[in-house]
């Protein structure tokens, strides 16, 4: 692949082709080595960044340079002072660590795409987490931060664990197996954590795999967060209530034919037992090994990629879809110019109607806010590179006016705008709510003269909240073969 590198950012040998995610003190580049040929995960933190911990990443350094194992995400290569080169040539000192590019997105994206998976895939994943957990416990590592975003897909759907950020050795630092430090991610916390008490490494790391396995079997979290305190659903698991926790999330579930319940009783009874509030009741790796439920059926891995393919399929259908109305978008738009050129139609713009209807219904308080009329510069659009993306969306809308209707579709869904930028199409925004909270950015980006992307990129979330907000917004814009849709609908 040859690249002319002057029209991308760059950091050393390689060239930054996309942003795939960012945290709180990181962004995570689609690079490309032209060396050897290949995509990797660059992950940049400035020196300048007032977050910046040398000392932690060296420790996540020395941690992944410890593992090699074909179920987690591999250590390329590190640079304490690397030279981070943005598009305008301006020029930052960065800490670069690269890593192994996993192209099949999340696992919890599948989930999302096409519901919860069959008992068997679950199975079969779930055997895949533990055998890789065991494999770390055994060279003396903890994770602390398992989740759905740091599972993800290899070309195959292999599943591998990613972001070692938070992991540590299993040994604190009075030498016994208790650690202190209150990290990871709310929703995937053990409770004990919660609570502020020393904890075990493994305990915590088996608690957020529970919930992991839950949200695969289910396609719904058990709970908001594992506190005893103030959480409804974990109050009823804390309480021996099993029965009114299972019948409450059985309630929407469909019905399985010649199954009695959504949920088998080897299936709860495993779950119940990790779900404990003491850790010492909880299942070690052997005793989960020895679980009836574990040891129940899985799928070849030739079964397993055929499933997912087919998931896949109806993701790329949708995406088909899309391409298919721009193109005819595109074609009717040629043909409306050819009848403006010959004096037909004067005076007739695209979306005019939406453009009224969204004056008419956007607030004043939201109008002062985005400034429509700010001279903003829309980035191009980039290539994904074979990366599996979902959170997009292709539109024929012209920048200014998309970007108005999506802050007013936030606006009318709670979801709030906590940023606006003044330069670039970009928004940052928040969703909170029972069912859970997320901050994610939404960006325009240009396809091409015609068609503006809308792509989402999430920095704190609940996956699945986020993906219910994105779909919130998507389906709310006009899409490619809809011209007209008024915004007292959003």
């Amino acid at each position: 692949m040859e690249l002319n590198r002057n029209k991308y950012s760059r950091l050393e040998k390689y060239t930054l082709l996309k942003t795939l995610g960012s945290g709180y003190n990181s962004k995570v580049k689609l690079g490309y080595d032209s060396d050897t040929d290949k995509y990797v995960a660059v992950k940049i933190i400035k020196h300048s960044h007032p977050k910046l911990n040398i000392k932690t990443i060296k420790k996540e350094i020395e941690i992944l340079q410890k593992l090699n194992h074909p179920n987690i995400v591999n250590l390329i290569d590190y640079y304490e002072n690397a030279t981070y080169v943005k598009k305008n040539e301006k020029t930052y000192s960065a800490v670069a660590i690269i890593m192994e590019l996993v192209p099949g997105g999340e696992l919890f994206e599948y989930l999302a795409d096409s519901g919860f998976f069959s008992e068997e895939i679950t199975r079969t994943y779930f055997k895949i987490i533990i055998d890789t957990l065991e494999y770390c416990f055994n060279q003396g590592i903890t994770h602390r931060d398992l989740k759905p975003e740091n599972l993800l897909f290899d070309d195959n759907f292999n599943l591998k664990i990613a972001d070692f950020g938070f992991a540590t050795l299993l040994v604190g630092r009075d030498g016994s197996g208790d650690l202190r430090t209150v990290l990871g991610t709310e929703s995937y916390m053990a409770p004990e954590i919660h609570m502020r008490k020393p904890y075990s490494g493994t305990a915590v790391d088996l608690f957020a795999t529970s919930i992991i396995l839950f949200i695969m079997a289910s396609g719904t979290p058990p709970f908001m967060k594992a506190d005893p305190n103030t959480d409804p659903y974990y109050k009823v698991l804390c309480a021996g209530k099993y029965e009114t926790f299972w019948k409450a999330h059985e309630k929407h579930k469909p019905k399985t034919e010649g199954k009695e319940h959504f949920f088998s009783d080897e299936f709860k009874d495993l779950v119940q037992v990790m779900f404990s509030l003491d850790p010492k009741k909880r299942l070690t790796i052997e005793q989960i090994k020895a679980h009836p439920w574990y040891n129940g059926p899985t799928v070849e891995i030739e079964v397993l990629k055929a499933e997912f393919i087919k998931r896949k399929e109806k993701v790329d259908a949708e995406l088909k879809r899309q391409k298919e109305a721009k193109e005819k978008k595109k074609e009717q738009m040629s043909q409306k110019k050819a009848h403006q050129a010959s004096g037909a139609f004067t005076g007739i713009q695209p979306f005019r109607s939406l453009e009224v209807k969204l004056e008419e219904n956007m607030p004043k308080e939201l109008e002062d806010k985005v400034n429509l009329k700010a001279k903003r510069v829309i980035q191009e659009y980039q290539n994904k590179a074979g990366l599996r993306v979902t959170t997009e969306l292709f539109s024929v809308m012209e920048p200014d006016l998309l970007f108005g209707l999506i802050c007013l579709i936030c606006h009318k869904n709670g979801i709030e705008i906590t940023d606006v930028s003044q330069e670039t199409y970009k928004l940052k925004v928040r969703a909170f709510n029972d069912e859970g909270n997320c901050s994610f950015n939404i960006v325009l980006t240009k396809v091409d003269e015609n068609t503006t992307c809308v792509e989402f990129h999430k920095t704190s979330c609940n996956i699945l909240f986020f993906y219910k907000n994105v779909e919130t917004i998507k389906k709310n814009i006009p899409s490619l073969d809809e011209e007209e849709k008024s915004p007292e609908k959003v």
